[in-house]
């Protein structure tokens, strides 16, 4: 029988790469370390290949990888197939939203075809927790309610009456003052909230006698009802610092040996839809977790890492990293006239890209723009302005982000919000009439909508448009970086621009003006 020391030198052997320092690190603590453990990996680290490989090195028969998304636990399945596993192990990759839509069925029916996703259940419970109260169910009180219970069982899972009003107030689901004034107040739409997530715990069935349950159920039935039980000696939660608290939450229930955290706090920017933006801190003291880094980057060339180290100084470029390229006071017109296929053009907000993009699909680019939900809400605020012609919808759109930014407004104690939520709110008006140009008729820009925005990620015949959001966990040879949409300042703002800056892998352009 090998000992412990034969047995990590067999498996180290076995791998493809000479792993450097800091993977070695990790691969010995997978195969004998003790407690919990963090890893806090940096952009183009090697991530992921250093995950699947650890888990080679790994004692446990049975583990989980929880993936931020489908497509990620897709690929890793995948890749987990091709590792040199010890004898009699199970490794399970999957989404956090997978492991809990099985636990749904099986305690809701026992049987997978017993139960069926619907998505139209969380307004439905809105709509009862209103008419329950003896109210009329406006539309619009219905979808601030719907919104507010989702954002409630992302986010606090066994909220109380005030945790909803404080995220009432920072995801800004504000009634309109003349609602107010009928007495639709945050604090009401708070309780109506919590009546709806106290509602979705209880069984119900469709005309075929089915149980329904909607997206948002999968991660919060199993943790709100207790349904998650330790079952995994070993789990691995991977991109922790974009998930939320109640997939956290989740991970953390369905294990009953070790757990691994794996992250980058500096590319948390999703804390805008609830992901849990301190994950990886809180944890590491939560879990008591041990913590090694992954500081080295195998994807960006020198010059791109000294811009990156100026907003995360542990960032280290490879012994073997290439200088690469920074150009910088590009106008617009070089971008339009050097980006070719396979190039990114990235940016904070959105109106800039729609304006880029329409120009390169003219000068005969081909281009588009990333993010199909994007685009579904633009479509239902052209939907929602109702022009009968272009000019009647710019003047609509510039309105409708006016109402906005005032019903915020009206809502702060001090009359005041955020410059960033009403950015967000102006960028939304911003595309909109910048994807009208030149257009004759409202259809038109909505047909202009549905074919720009897409899930593609990309490829060397295109060149893809996108915000830095929608960039995260891709990369490419050459991105073009408007660097006059970054808002250095606050940590959020430091980590957008950190993720834009980190998806090249040779040259990095700034282009000046937006």
């Amino acid at each position: 029988m090998k000992t412990i020391g034969a047995l990590f030198a067999s498996l180290l052997a076995r791998l493809l790469f000479p792993p450097s320092p800091q993977q070695r690190a990790i691969f010995e603590w997978f195969h004998v370390g003790l407690g919990n453990l963090l890893v806090r990996a940096r952009a183009g680290t090697g991530k992921t290949t250093t995950l699947i490989s650890a888990l080679a090195f790994a004692p446990e028969k049975n583990t989980l990888v929880a993936a931020f998304s489908r497509d990620i636990a897709d690929e890793l399945t995948q890749r987990v197939k091709d590792i040199p596993r010890q004898p009699g192990t199970k490794i399970d990759a999957r989404s956090l939203h997978s492991l809990g839509n099985g636990l749904c069925w099986y305690y809701l029916s026992g049987k997978k075809d017993g139960t069926d996703v619907d998505e139209t259940r969380g307004r439905r419970l809105a709509r009862k927790a209103i008419e329950n109260a003896g109210l009329t169910p406006h539309r619009e009180m219905v979808t601030l309610v719907a919104k507010l219970a989702s954002l409630g069982k992302n986010m606090a899972p066994f909220a109380k009456h005030a945790d909803l009003v404080t995220i009432a107030e920072k995801f800004s689901v504000i009634p309109d003052p003349t609602f107010e004034m009928e007495g639709w107040t945050v604090e009401n739409i708070a309780r109506l909230a919590l009546s709806a997530m106290d509602l979705a715990t209880i069984k119900e069935f469709n005309s075929k006698g089915q149980a329904v349950y909607d997206y948002d159920d999968q991660i919060f039935l199993p943790v709100r009802c207790r349904w998650a039980r330790p079952k995994y000696d070993l789990v691995v939660i991977d991109e922790a610092q974009d998930m939320n608290y109640t997939q956290l939450l989740l991970a953390q229930r369905v294990a009953k040996g070790r757990i691994v955290v794996v992250g980058d706090d500096r590319q948390a920017i999703y804390g805008f839809r609830g992901a849990d933006s301190e994950a990886l801190d809180r944890l590491k003291t939560e879990l008591g977790a041990t913590e090694l880094g992954l500081t080295v980057t195998f994807r960006c060339p020198r010059k791109v890492v000294m811009m990156a180290q100026g907003l995360v100084p542990d960032y280290q470029a490879a012994p073997e990293a290439p200088e690469g390229t920074i150009v910088t006071d590009v106008s617009w017109d070089g971008l339009y006239k050097q980006t070719e296929g396979g190039d990114f053009v990235l940016s904070r907000t959105n109106a800039p890209l729609a304006v880029i993009c329409l120009h390169l699909l003219r000068l005969g680019k081909r281009a588009f723009i990333r993010g199909r939900d994007v685009g579904r809400e633009l479509r239902g605020i052209v939907e929602k302005i109702n022009a009968e012609t272009i000019p009647q919808l710019i003047e609509g759109a510039r309105l409708w982000a006016e109402r906005q930014v005032e019903n915020l407004k009206a809502k702060s104690p001090d009359g005041e919000i955020e410059e960033k939520k009403a950015e967000a709110i102006h960028d939304k008006s911003e595309t909109i009439i910048a994807l009208a140009e030149d257009l004759a008729t409202v259809p038109e820009l909505l047909a202009r909508i549905d074919s720009l925005f897409t899930e593609q990620k990309g490829s060397t015949s295109t060149v893809m448009c996108s915000s830095i959001h929608r960039a995260k966990g891709l990369e490419t040879r050459r991105v073009f970086l408007l660097k006059d949409t970054l808002r250095y300042g606050s940590l959020e703002e430091d980590n957008i621009a950190y993720v834009g800056i980190t998806r090249a892998k040779d040259t990095l352009v700034l282009v000046n003006g937006c």
